[in-house]
């Protein structure tokens, strides 16, 4: 056997490893945790703005030519502003609000010839303040000399442009565009249908097992399976969801495919058993004295459960009210099969929409992803449901002083 100082000295070399390792899993959790929310902060800050959130994502663009006159107009000398002198307009370098270069219009001439513009359908055009120029296809109608011009190429080199040449064949005027207005609103949307359909039947549900239902192979049944599809992966509930809701919806509410409808149906049988789980867990810590306290009283066990059990777990189901929005909030590969991912603008539970998390997926397509726009989103879903953590937690303090006054 080890003598006394011998089996110390082993057991603080034991537990030395033992707090080591934890400690060097615990700060590599830490670190890979804020090394994300760093990345996320310092890539979309500088375009997180409210005029992402309040934007639509489609832009309008109209396409016009017009002719310079012979007027030479005055420099108003606006800051970071460069001006035409021969078309009587100022324009400033800038950033779209998903955050690609543009060419800002800040100032127009009350004679600028930019006011008496033609569309290609030969209606009259009229610039306006904060309109962005992107392609100019101008011409020298005496020497016959073209030059084409960008958003990328900056306002200094187009102004500078535009005073050599007396037609614009050609420019595309953009205002708009590059928002999320619409995927916040379906976010909205999505997560108001889907609680109002999955959290009272998951409080529902979750009463009966834990009040009602017998201790037996059913109810060892039913929870094994609650287990089980909590741990299913989301897309399976989103293929489900194509084969079931997207139909379902098709006949019932005359939708077309995919919709916002179908991703709350979908995503009520993907939080359910959160709901259910969470729910049967803040029933199970009330304490068993209530119970014996309100039937000894005279009430029935139904009155028992409604009026004293489940007000006492409010606290636990506003915290599974949390876990459901931030899965809704944070949810992409479910919805993917059931509400597409087209980002619009005009919103209806009928139609095809994206949700925030969608927008910043789609962003993330294609050969150049906008990962500006993308984490500044996410920034945005990060702060929602922090303040929702905060807010619930609030709530569910206040009421277990309550509880405690009582």
């Amino acid at each position: 056997m080890l003598s006394t100082s011998k089996y110390n000295q082993k057991r603080k070399v034991t537990d030395a490893i033992k707090l080591t390792t934890t400690f060097l899993a615990t700060s590599f959790c830490v670190i890979i945790l804020f090394g994300i929310i760093i990345y996320i902060l310092a890539t979309g800050l500088p375009n997180f703005n409210l005029r992402l959130l309040t934007s639509d994502n489609k832009e309008t663009l109209n396409t016009i030519t017009l002719q310079a006159t012979e007027e030479v107009f005055t420099d108003p000398n606006i800051d970071d502003a460069y001006f035409s002198s021969r078309y009587g307009i100022s324009i400033r370098d800038t950033k779209t609000t998903d955050g690609n270069k543009a060419v800002e219009v800040v100032y127009i001439h009350q004679n600028s010839p930019f006011l008496k513009a033609k569309t290609i359908n030969g209606e009259t055009y009229r610039l306006e303040k904060n309109t962005r120029l992107d392609t100019l296809i101008l011409k020298d109608s005496k020497t016959g000399m073209i030059s084409f011009l960008y958003a990328k190429d900056g306002a200094l080199q187009i102004a500078s442009k535009l005073d050599n040449y007396d037609t614009i064949f050609q420019a595309q005027c953009k205002t708009g565009g590059g928002g999320a207005r619409g995927s916040l609103i379906a976010t909205l949307e999505l997560i108001l249908v889907t609680l109002i359909i999955a959290l009272p039947i998951g409080v529902l549900a979750a009463i009966y097992l834990k009040e009602y239902a017998k201790d037996g192979k059913l109810k060892h049944i039913l929870i094994s399976m609650i287990d089980m599809t909590s741990g299913l992966p989301s897309i399976i509930f989103g293929f489900c969801g194509a084969l079931i809701f997207i139909p379902f919806c098709d006949g019932t509410f005359k939708t077309s495919g995919y919709s916002i409808l179908a991703g709350s149906l979908t995503m009520v049988i993907v939080l359910l058993p959160t709901i259910i789980k969470t729910t049967t867990e803040a029933l199970a810590v009330i304490p068993r004295h209530y119970t014996m306290a309100s039937l000894s009283l005279g009430a029935s066990k139904t009155q028992t459960v409604f009026k004293v059990i489940l007000p006492n777990a409010i606290p636990g189901i506003l915290t599974a009210t949390l876990l459901c929005i931030g899965r809704i909030i944070g949810e992409s590969a479910a919805l993917i099969f059931v509400m597409g991912t087209s980002i619009a603008d005009d919103i209806s539970l009928t139609n095809s929409a994206t949700s925030l998390s969608l927008h910043i997926w789609s962003l993330m397509q294609g050969e150049n992803p906008n990962y500006s726009t993308a984490s500044a989103i996410a920034i945005f879903i990060l702060i929602v449901v922090l303040v929702l953590s905060i807010f619930i937690k609030l709530i569910s303090k206040k009421l277990n002083k309550m509880a405690v006054a009582q």
